[in-house]
């Protein structure tokens, strides 16, 4: 285990940035047959109750009885009261345990208790079988649900879900199928986690970014799948595996998440995408080279390290000292962080040194779980990235702290001779995929409620579906009124390298939020439908092609037009069906190339009123939704 040192500059460690986590390496695959008899009159709650009183009273003996055979197979009655009594020890005495509630996720019963101790509060987590054995248990600090955000596009009427099982037996996994609602099968992305014990949304303080990709991509016609890490699911058999690596920790699962994907009806099991986050993107290589089956459609790898992991660590440590300085932070803080780089210093140089292997540990390596580190040693994503062939897109935040956003130009140098990788960066972004828009110090914007931006899952969306992110060559930071996170920026982009819209080069702007006239729309509707070969822009023209057409125009080209009306020509002119506004409108609905407005308590309803079909159509609307519809086709 990691030093006393560490645990006095906490509040300056980074959310995930170590890979100290320890995972089984059976892999048993009974099933536990309960009858239906047997497991009606199991009251869980009371077999949690009973867990939690005999290890209060510190009757280890009776405690180990209430455990799982699988559990009893990796933790000895020894090591009972260790794992237990010592996940609190930070927290000083424990003074009360309350019972909170039960939950079942598919693969365990869990029952939860609030724990109050001298130095704060503690949620216990007890994991039991079908057949009301504890199969692990685990200590979490407590979140407020109001503390997370609800992301503006998050429109549960666009999607269902669906509770799923990864894998089988004793590391089975539980995760949820996010399936946007239309006519399927769907391609599918494949979420896989960075560094700790994560559970399904990878929540982390105050943020929950894989919930909100899930959702995100859902509107887009993508589904998701996200499970909740062996880590987090199987913790005390997962950390006293000896031969534990990266292989059982992150790579196998995901295979196994895929492998899944291709018996569900719901997805394109051609097309199976996978996106792994920080350390999820550092195994990306591992995963494909793992895929003997070729699932995989393609990877996307966001903040993820092309070099050795423990030179990324070093590099953490260096730069928190660095921080801790530029923060003028107490004097006894700044010397922790100094002996704390000191430490991993030392514990890295023996990770290095080529007398030690997974084979012969040094006795004063002090990290847990040596094979890890020592079977990660000679690693390095990139060098094997550039033997393989499955497309990639690598995407990186401009504020990340943990890996560093010059780290995509070493992808860019590294996979130079490759022509199938994406590259792009979101300049306010920082490590957990959130924008943050002042200067980042490692805390504060941890601690600071957020969403994952529109414009990132957009730009997955297009990649998913075109195999490019679709951002253009068109460099539109010259217009004042550019902004790359807005709702409409990437299609912005994509117009304007198509020429289906232009810049006010003379004011430099863009003016998105313009309302359109008949002729405008019909300019705007015509450089897309007819491309490059429409040559005359004259109005003689315009309306004489609308007219051939047969598009439902009123022949008033300075008449701005109403959304309902715009709806109304966009369906006309993609479906050769008249329609009223409410059908238009419907029609956009149906396909997702639209979405309502919120109501006064924050919920979309997808009506035709929430449209607002009397608002005036917009640049920005307009060329959105022909985006849109573009990828649809595609």
């Amino acid at each position: 285990m990691i030093n006393n040192v560490t645990k006095s500059i906490g509040k300056l460690m980074l959310a995930g940035s170590l890979g100290l986590t320890g995972a089984a390496v059976s892999f048993s695959v009974l099933e536990q047959h309960v009858s239906a008899e047997t497991a009606e009159v199991i009251n869980y709650t009371q077999k949690a109750k009973e867990f939690v009183a005999v290890a209060e009273a510190e009757k280890w003996e009776d405690a180990y009885k209430l455990l799982s055979k699988n559990l009893q197979s990796s933790l000895t009655s020894k090591l009972l009261p260790q794992f237990y009594s010592g996940l609190t020890a930070p927290y000083g005495k424990v003074s009360e345990t309350k019972f909170k509630e039960l939950k079942n996720d598919g693969v365990h019963t869990m029952a939860s208790f609030s724990v109050t101790a001298e130095k704060g509060s503690l949620e216990l987590v007890v994991r039991l079988t079908r057949d009301g054995k504890v199969d692990d248990f685990f200590y979490d600090l407590p979140t407020n649900p109001a503390s997370f955000l609800n992301p503006k596009y998050n429109h549960p009427e666009n999607y269902s879900e669906k509770q799923v099982v990864i894998g089988e037996g004793t590391f089975s996994l539980p995760g949820t199928l996010t399936v946007p609602k239309g006519e399927g099968p769907f391609p599918v992305v494949v979420l896989v986690h960075g560094s700790g014990a994560h559970d399904r949304d990878e929540t982390a303080y105050v943020n929950k970014p894989f919930r909100d990709i899930a959702v995100g991509l859902a509107n887009d016609g993508i589904a998701v799948l996200r499970y909740d890490k062996r880590t987090k699911v199987h913790p005390i058999k997962s950390s006293l595996a000896h031969n534990f690596s990266i292989q059982e920790e992150t790579v196998m699962d995901a295979n196994l998440a895929m492998e899944k994907l291709k018996s569900l009806p719901e997805v394109d099991s051609r097309n199976i995408f996978v996106l792994g986050h920080s350390q999820g993107a550092f195994a990306l290589p591992l995963i494909i080279e793992n895929d003997k089956q070729k699932v995989i459609k393609g990877a996307i790898g966001v903040a993820g390290p092309p070099g050795k992991f423990q030179n990324l660590l070093l590099w953490q440590m260096e730069q928190q000292v660095k921080r801790a300085k530029q923060m003028n932070l107490p004097q006894e803080q700044i010397q922790a962080a100094k002996e704390n780089l000191a430490f991993f210093q030392e514990q890295i140089g023996l990770i290095n040194d080529p007398q030690y292997s997974t084979d012969k540990f040094p006795a004063n390596f002090k990290l847990q779980n040596p094979y890890w580190w020592y079977d990660i040693r000679d690693y390095v994503p990139a060098e094997l990235a550039k033997k393989q062939n499955v497309p990639m897109l690598l995407l990186q935040g401009g504020k990340d702290m943990q890996v560093e956003p010059s780290q995509l130009d070493v992808w860019k140098k590294e996979l130079a001779n490759r022509s199938d990788v994406d590259y792009k960066q979101y300049p306010d972004m920082f490590h957990m995929l959130i924008n943050y828009p002042g200067a980042v110090n490692g805390m504060t914007e941890y601690m600071t409620p957020g969403n994952v931006p529109e414009v990132f899952m957009s730009d997955i969306a297009k990649w998913v579906k075109t195999g490019t992110v679709g951002n253009g060559k068109s460099d539109l930071s010259v217009y004042t009124d550019y902004n790359p996170n807005m709702y409409w920026s990437d299609a912005f982009a994509w117009a304007i390298d198509k020429k289906i819209i232009f810049g006010y080069s003379g004011e430099k702007k863009l003016k998105p939020s313009k309302a359109l006239t008949e002729s405008e729309y019909l300019r705007i509707y015509l450089r897309y439908y007819l491309g490059s070969e429409w040559k005359d822009e004259s109005l003689k023209s315009v309306y004489t092609q609308a007219k051939m057409l047969g598009l439902p125009v009123k022949q008033k080209q300075n008449a701005i037009l109403s959304r309902g009306e715009a709806a109304v020509l966009l369906a006309k002119g993609f479906t050769n069906k008249n329609m009223t506004e409410k059908q238009a409108v419907q029609w956009l609905y149906d396909h997702n190339i639209a979405s309502g407005h919120k109501d006064k308590d924050g919920n979309v309803l997808r009506t035709y009123e929430s449209f607002k079909p009397n608002d005036l159509i917009i640049r920005a609307q307009l060329v959105v939704m022909l985006n849109k519809i573009d990828l649809m086709q595609k």
